[in-house]
């Protein structure tokens, strides 16, 4: 995918902490092939977990003076709102942030354009705030409820300092709506499917991918392949004390050519988690398998029941083993599943970002000439 021209403005990315290779860091690497100049303002940045293309632009804000800090993130987010209002960014023309904690909160001139694309707002604030305040000891949960009580307050007031938001699915767009009170424009997040691609035939498995948090449900899908006796590998998810065992074969972390060779080895892909959007369906489909997933959020979205997977109608594992045996029971087309995901692949989500930003400077410098027109004609 070749580069578009450098644009007639300066643009600034800026993003939450990339300490990890997830969606929303590879939506930020195609960020800088939209804008090939502009540097990437990181509240964190981890050398070893983040994203490496991205090392030689980011700009850490003070928190990376912190030793260790990307590696103990969580525990610095009382103090995310004051680093990325501390990037100076009076140098540029645009401001595009990358946000699900903070990053839309940067200080900005009225003059300066900001659009926002949006993955969610912060789930553990508006979402799951009882959730997130039970993994920590009862002792300290009123002070977890206090912290999260002005992260709010700060979350909601800084939806003013953006533009435009992008949302990455419906499902966030409803949520920008209820937190913000703020409308947005749709913009599925890129599929890179020149890596993703088919190849050889389906094994005998089962696939989850997925980060070991506790929202992703990967027990759902686990208890419900092993009610069938399936064979289930797990990649990525791999917690402290997981072992393998009863058909479960637990792999942790692997690199992105195994894992484009598991997808495209493996019978499905179990998608147990409630997603804003979630890429790993789409790359799966990229790879010509199909995706088993539960059928609310983001999958509503990404997964075509009976054409590219099949949708579980509750987050049970009753309701999961029940989709996998629908799906052992149907025929999917391998080519039309890979045509699906084809349609969110990397040159569209570049190509419509740069759209949207020319568009925006655009009017921005129009409105700007009309108002200095009329404030000469009225001084005369």
């Amino acid at each position: 995918m070749s580069a578009p021209d450098a644009p007639a403005y300066r643009v600034a990315i800026v993003s939450d902490p990339l300490v990890q290779r997830g969606g929303a860091e590879r939506v930020v690497i195609e960020m800088t092939h939209a804008f090939p100049e502009a540097p990437v303002f990181a509240v964190l940045f981890s050398e070893r977990n983040g994203p490496s293309a991205l090392a030689p632009r980011v700009r850490q804000s003070w928190l990376g003076r912190i030793p260790r800090a990307a590696e103990r993130h969580r525990a610095f987010l009382p103090f995310y709102p004051s680093a990325v209002e501390g990037f100076d960014l009076s140098a540029f023309d645009v401001i595009l942030s990358s946000h699900h904690t903070v990053a839309k909160g940067v200080l900005r001139r009225a003059d300066q354009v900001h659009v926002c694309y949006c993955h969610t707002p912060m789930r553990a604030l508006w979402e799951r705030a009882h959730e997130e305040a039970r993994t920590v000891p009862g002792i300290a949960r009123p002070a977890v409820h206090a912290m999260f009580s002005r992260l709010r307050v700060w979350d909601y007031v800084t939806a003013a300092r953006v533009d435009r938001f992008l949302a990455n699915s419906r499902t966030t767009q409803q949520r920008i709506r209820s937190h913000y009170g703020r409308e947005s424009d749709l913009l599925h997040p890129p599929i890179d499917t020149e890596r993703f691609t088919p190849g050889g035939t389906a094994g005998d498995y089962y696939l989850i991918a997925s980060r070991p948090v506790a929202y992703k449900r990967i027990d759902i899908a686990i208890a419900a392949a092993r009610r069938l006796h399936r064979r289930v590998v797990v990649v990525g998810g791999a917690k402290a004390g997981m072992r393998s065992a009863d058909g479960i074969e637990v792999l942790g972390h692997v690199d992105d050519a195994r894992l484009v060779e598991l997808m495209r080895g493996a019978r499905a892909l179990l998608f147990p988690q409630l997603e804003d959007f979630g890429m790993t369906p789409l790359e799966m489909n990229a790879c010509g398998r199909p995706v088993i997933a539960y059928g609310a959020g983001g999958a509503l979205e990404t997964v075509i029941d009976g054409v590219t997977g099949v949708h579980a109608r509750a987050q049970t594992v009753e309701s999961f083993a029940d989709a996998m045996l629908r799906f052992e029971a149907t025929a999917f087309d391998p080519v039309a599943i890979r045509t699906h995901a084809e349609a969110f692949g990397r040159a569209r989500f570049v190509a419509s970002l740069r759209a949207i930003v020319d568009d925006d400077v655009r009017a921005r410098r129009s409105h700007a000439l009309g108002a200095s027109g009329e404030a000469v004609a009225g001084a005369r």
